[in-house]
């Protein structure tokens, strides 16, 4: 039993005051980050393959990396303080610190989660080229929420007057806890909700289209990847009783902090699993999604960048118009094939064709304008 406890004190059952949920926090936290870690190495090296350079979305999972790097960092410092164990266990002097750094914690923790889903929203809105309603619909709800999370961060400093009376720092007055916990509350409701929608919209576009099972499959698992941080982020809600226990407030807390860290790193690695199509490529052939494991027209243009309508790629777009209809016109450099997408309400087709079929293709539409034009009223 703790030295700290008084002397009248009784367990409420054999080995309590043992209990310590620090090293699995620290454990699953740090394993779980170096992992998201490798991801946003991979999704950056496979961005740089492909096209050479980097977009916004890549640099916003860089900073999500640093953000979880730094939750992982203030929670070990809460932990080295006696995070994780029960509050009344714990020498009087280092109370203050553990609960300082479990709050602080919780600004990168509730950012990493969060700034994530503005990269999947980029990557979609890309890939899956939605119409203008959809795509601003998209991003006032992105906005909406990233507002929702930024309330998150003012309460959670904002709940007592002044902030430090939250860790003993100062006398001071407190909100009835409740506030917060049904604001995380409603916060991960949306949280749910926006990554099941996440998922559901490539799920619904990628199996309309005519595209080989395992692209199907690879595609829509990939971008799909928010099923699990919707999972994920319902127990983490279930958990958010914790913040409630004010008596040992640095034991409940801590299945808050480990799934924090556990949805944030989900969300991350989601963001980046889309977008590692060309490292994958050049690790195991274009054949595991189906493709051709051949590149015999690789020596023609060995540096020209890669430009495959697929995870991981944004290819230079041209639009052309044939009977009426607006297509999508891209170059894959390695198979000398055209993708060509059928750029309508609902993604519903696909075709690929060899560009020699395309040139014959084009010239017959040539000739059947130019017929057209010459052709005399009332043929």
């Amino acid at each position: 039993m703790s030295s700290n406890l008084p002397p009248d004190f009784v367990e409420p059952y054999p080995g309590w005051a043992e209990e310590n949920k620090g090293p699995l926090i620290l454990g699953v936290t740090g394993s779980l980050t170096a992992l998201a870690g490798l991801f946003v190495i991979g999704r950056i090296y496979s961005r740089l393959l492909s096209i050479r350079k980097l977009a916004i979305d890549d640099y916003i999972v860089i900073v999500c990396i640093l953000l979880s790097v730094a939750y992982v960092i203030l929670a070990s410092r809460a932990i080295a303080y006696g995070g994780g164990r029960h509050l009344i266990t714990l020498p009087p002097e280092d109370v203050p610190k553990a609960i300082y750094y479990t709050v602080v914690s919780f600004v990168p923790g509730v950012s990493s989660f969060t700034i994530p889903k503005l990269a999947v929203v980029i990557l979609l809105a890309k890939v899956l080229n939605p119409g203008r309603v959809h795509r601003i619909i998209m991003w006032i709800i992105s906005v909406l929420y990233i507002l929702m999370a930024a309330g998150m961060l003012v309460i959670n400093f904002a709940q007592c007057t002044p902030a430090a009376a939250q860790w003993g720092g100062a006398p001071g007055t407190c909100w009835d806890r409740r506030i917060t916990v049904d604001y995380a509350l409603a916060l991960g409701i949306c949280s749910v909700l926006f990554d099941f929608y996440l998922a559901i919209y490539p799920t619904v576009v990628l199996f309309g289209l005519q595209l080989n099972w395992k692209k199907k499959v690879a595609l829509s698992s990939s971008l799909g990847f928010g099923y699990c941080a919707g999972v994920i982020t319902c127990y983490k809600c279930y958990t958010l009783s914790g913040l409630l226990s004010l008596e040992d407030f640095t034991y409940a807390v801590d299945d808050v902090v480990l799934w924090t860290n556990i949805e944030g790193n989900c969300v991350l690695i989601g963001a980046c699993i889309p977008c590692m199509y060309p490292l994958v490529k050049k690790m195991f052939g274009s054949s595991v999604l189906g493709g051709s494991t051949s590149n015999k027209y690789s020596h023609q243009n060995p540096t020209g960048p890669s430009a495959i309508v697929t995870i991981g790629s944004y290819p230079t777009k041209k639009r052309t118009k044939t009977g009426g209809v607006t297509h999508l016109d891209t170059i894959n450099d390695d198979n000398n094939k055209y993708i060509i997408l059928e750029e309508r309400s609902f993604h519903a087709s696909t075709t690929e064709l060899r560009a020699e079929d395309v040139a014959a293709q084009q010239k017959q539409q040539q000739q059947n304008i130019q017929a057209r034009a010459t052709r005399q009223p009332g043929w």
